[in-house]
This record gives structure tokens, sequence and C-alpha cells, in this order.
């Protein structure tokens, strides 16, 4: 995987959170200082091999061998008991490292079930920060099996890996040549793992494999290639570049653009990307520039995550644009434990266009209308209402108490706020505006009647407040100004089986925003249905459970 630099983000989160003494890290920083081992057990063939593994990592920690020399000397064990070590053009690959095995680890008793042991081993070495660094998250086999799947090389089609890390989809492939076999990478231990990781998949063969080391951004690559296929870093910021046509500065956009233009007519290319790039607002030019560019062939979802990192991943794979191409996109359910086709779809490219963050909704043909028909029933929006975010203390241990003392207050936090109502409160608070980090204006926390909302949260929970309460940064509040609505009104809608399914469809965050609220369409209703919502509402507060079900039915039938 190519090597990346910190973020503006995590610049900015650095200097935030050095004291002003010393200059040092006084909070748990980014994942990028890290120095915890991470074992990543999605690489594993077999897991019963973990414990051996472990143990063979201490071993060489303990001799304190580096581990390009262990690496390298697995390497050679491997050759040797495949046949090969004494071959030609096997030496003159290993010639290219000017490195001397160690023999303790020539005779040790390591599995030989593993898909890559080499590339495994790497991977066990790697701390946390230096594998954040880098990128370095390599490709389960079950997953670069299935991106290489059904490639066709009969016809001397080529394949390349901007960045091949050990090799995953190189020693995936099947019916490829090796001279229709290419890959880079700027780590050299990585080249010098799929170099013999190659030596090994065709070992009858005398060949010496075409992968180089470099920087693939800065490579002039001259030829054009049939299939590009590759996990690219993720999330690092890597230089600004005016001419860069997709206007991001995520890392694995710059290698897609750049692998695109390297596509041959009627080529594939097909990225693993993070499966945040299907609806983060972050990432919408990147989308914009795969609807107005590419031919979406495919999107793949999976339900792994990479160890040490939370996100899961898809993968995308494309041609180049053709206006009369079918305007649907296949979009299959993967499932590492047990592939089914049951759930693959074919969804309409008209899905992307519902929002203005251009959000790839994966909705069905049924689910589409219903989206479509409820956006062409709204009129009014939240955009002349009032928002405010909730209180950052700087430090809750100080501030938050979770008993009620003299001159304290009760504070909500997103854990207390439920459909339409808040529950007890669990901390209380001095409030001296003037001693925290970010603090809305006193009146709207202080106003007669105010919604506030869970931040983080997979559906929409609004609740009800009369008693111009404070709430912290887990929840943020709304003010609503819809013409002919009262507040009450207002989340009778937005705690409604409808505009939850609608919330979802459009933007399937598990954040709840202001941007993704501000498109929501309410309808222009009657005085008569406004006063039925609203008592509703009191019926809900007061218990009456019966009434959310009377309000889902209502509002259902505004939108049929």
């Amino acid at each position: 995987m190519q090597k990346g630099i910190i973020s503006e983000a995590t610049s900015r989160n650095w200097k935030r959170l050095r004291s002003k003494k010393g200059g040092r890290l006084m909070a748990r920083a980014n994942k990028q200082l890290s120095t915890k081992l991470i074992v990543p057990l999605e690489y594993f063939s077999n897991r019963s091999n973990v414990s051996d593994i472990q143990r063979f990592i201490n071993f060489c920690k303990e001799k304190e061998y580096k581990v390009e020399d262990v690496v390298f000397s697995v390497g050679v064990k491997l050759l040797k008991d495949a046949g090969i070590l004494d071959k030609s053009h096997v030496k003159r690959v290993l010639k290219e490292n000017s490195i001397k095995p160690i023999p303790t680890i020539l005779n040790y008793a390591l599995p030989t079930d593993e898909f890559d042991l080499l590339g495994l081993i790497y991977q066990c070495f790697l701390l946390e920060g230096e594998k954040n660094r880098k990128g370095s998250y390599y490709t389960p086999y079950s997953v670069a099996k299935n991106m290489v799947q059904g490639l066709d090389f009969s016809n001397g089609q080529t394949f390349f890996d901007p960045c091949c890390g050990s090799g995953a989809f190189l020693l995936a492939l099947e019916g490829a040549s090796l001279s229709q076999v290419f890959g880079c990478d700027n780590d050299p231990v990585a080249v010098m793992i799929v170099k013999i990781n190659l030596l090994l998949k065709y070992k009858s063969e005398i060949f010496e494999p075409q992968i180089i080391k470099c920087d693939y951004l800065k490579q002039n690559f001259k030829y054009k290639k049939s299939y590009i296929i590759s996990n690219p870093p993720w999330g690092a910021v890597l230089f600004d570049d005016k001419n860069n046509p997709i206007p991001t500065r995520e890392s694995f956009s710059f290698f897609f653009e750049k692998s695109f233009n390297q596509l041959e007519e009627n080529g594939i290319i097909r990225f693993l990307l993070p499966e945040s790039v299907l609806n983060v607002k972050t990432h919408r030019n990147f989308r914009k520039f795969l609807l107005e560019n590419t031919d979406i062939q495919s999107i793949t979802l999976y339900d792994g995550a990479f160890s040490g990192v939370q996100t899961k991943y898809i993968d995308i794979a494309c041609r180049q644009f053709d206006r009369s191409s079918n305007k649907s996109i296949f979009v299959k359910d993967f499932s590492t434990s047990l592939r089914s086709a049951q759930n693959d779809v074919m969804i309409l490219k008209q899905c992307f266009h519902l929002t203005k963050n251009l959000n790839f909704n994966l909705l069905s043909d049924l689910d589409l209308e219903k989206v479509k028909k409820i956006l062409s029933k709204g009129k009014y929006t939240l955009k002349d209402s009032i928002w405010g975010l909730g209180i950052v203390t700087g430090d809750n241990k100080k501030h938050l108490k979770t008993k009620q003392g003299r001159g304290f207050e009760p504070i909500y936090t997103g854990k207390e706020i439920e459909v339409y109502s808040l529950k007890d409160p669990k901390y209380f608070i001095r409030y001296k505006r003037a001693g925290y980090q970010q603090v809305a204006k006193d009146e709207i926390y202080r106003t007669d009647e105010k919604l506030v909302y869970k931040f983080i949260s997979k559906n929409l929970v609004f609740a009800y407040d009369d008693s111009k309460s404070l709430v912290l940064n887990s929840a943020n509040v709304l003010i609503p100004r819809i013409p002919g609505m009262s507040v009450k009104t207002v989340m009778a809608f937005l705690n409604s089986s409808t505009f939850k399914f609608l919330y979802k469809s459009l933007f399937g965050e598990i954040k709840i925003l202001k941007g993704n609220l501000l498109e929501l369409p309410f309808p222009e209703i009657s005085e008569e249905t406004n006063k039925k919502l609203t008592n509703l509402v009191d019926e809900v507060l007061k218990g009456n459970k019966e009434a959310a079900q009377l309000i889902d039915n209502e509002v259902a039938t505004l939108f049929s």
C-alpha cells in the first residue's frame, strides 16, 4: 500500500490536544501515534495458526531481529521448501536485497496452510500507528478472490495493481500468464514479499516478477492496462494538486483518478474502499466524479472490517463512461462466511441523484418509488428554523455531577433522549457560559419550547422540551419554523416511520446531521390536521402509546 501523510483534521486535533506548557499530547491522539500491535485476524487463512504466528513474532522480537530480515529469511525458507531456491532466476531476485537469511528462522517450523504467510508475518510486525500511516491493511483472500473472479486473459489482457502490498490480488488471479501481471508499491519490504510470493506461485516457470518499487502517483506509466484492481490507502492527505479532477484530498481519490486514466478502452477498474464513500459528505466529489466520468458496473458490500479499523469496506467496479450503457448498477451482498446471490439486486443510477450530496442510496425499485413520492409531497423544509449545538464543556469530569447540588441544574445527553420525551437526567451542571469550549446562545436553550435530538443515531429520535433545559454535545437543539405547524407537529413528522424510512434511505449515516435534516420535505397541512397531530403528541407525552401509531398513520396518509 502507498504511504501518505497525516490529514489536516488530524493535524488540527494534535495542535488542540497539546498542553500550553510542554507541547506534550495530553489526550488520546490519532491512531498514527499508536504503538499497539494489531493481529490481522481477517488475513489468516486458518485461525488456528494465530497462536503459532504470535509465538514466532514474539521470538523474533526477543531476538531483536529486523522485520525485513525476518521476512526475507522466511521467504528463503519457503523457496527452499518449494525446491526452487537454487534456480538462477530466483537467485537474481533475492540478490536485489542485501540481506542475509537468519539461520534460526530457516529451521523454524511455521504453518504451511496460509495463503500469504510472508504478508501475514509482515502485518503482525507492524505497529498500529505504522499501519495507519502506511495505509497497510492487506486484503483478505476471500475478498481478493471475489474482486478478480471472472477476469478474462485469453486475448492478452493485462492486470495491474498500483498499491500491490504483498500481492493478494496477484496471487488470487487465475488464467493469467506472468507476462500479463504487473504491480508496484512504494514499500520496499512489500515489494520484496510480492516478488517472492510470485516466485512461489509460478515455481515451474523461469521469470523475474514485473513488480517495481515506486510511488505510483509520481511515476509515469506509459502503457494502458486492461484490469486495474487495488486496495489503495484510505484517509491520508497526500499533496495539493489543483489539476486533480476530483477536488478532494482523500488519498484513494488520487489513486483512482490516475488509475482510471490508465485503463484501456473497455477496461475495468475495481477498488476496495471504505463504506463511507457511499454517503459521507466528505466524499461527495468522489461520487460526482464516478457519476460523471465512469460507467459504474457494480458495488459489492462486505460484512468485514480490518483489524484496528472500525469502518467496513466495499468495492466499486467501473468501466469508461458509456452514455448508451444500462442505467442500472449491480449491487452485490458478499459475506465472507456465506456467499448468497439472493441478496444481489439491480438498482437504478437515479437513486444517486436524490440528495445534494449525491449519496449512493442502494434502493430497490419499490423503495425508490416510495422515496420519490414522499419527496414530491414536500412544500416546506427546516431552512428557516433555529439550530443549536449541545454544550462542549472541555472537561466533563470537572463540570458534570451525578447529584444535583446547590446551584446545579439538569443537563441532558443523547442517552436521555427518547422518541417524543426526555428520560430523567443523569448529570447536573453549574452553568457558567464562559467556562466552556463551545456553547450555543442562551436563548436557544432557554426558549419556551424546543426539540432536542440524538446526534449519534441510526434513526431520527426527537424529544420535546419546555423546561428550558441544557443539553450536552451528544444532543442538538432544533426550534422549528414551518408554516402552519406547531413545534409538536413538526416533531410528529420527524419521529414518524415515514421520515425514519426516508432519512435512512437517503442518507444512511449514523449521525443525524443538520444538512441532511434540511433536505427533509414537509407538506402543507390544514389547521385541523395541525391541531390533530399536536393533540396526539400531547397524548404520547402523557403515556398513551397507541397515540404514536395514530401519528404514524396520519403522517403516512399525508404522503400517500
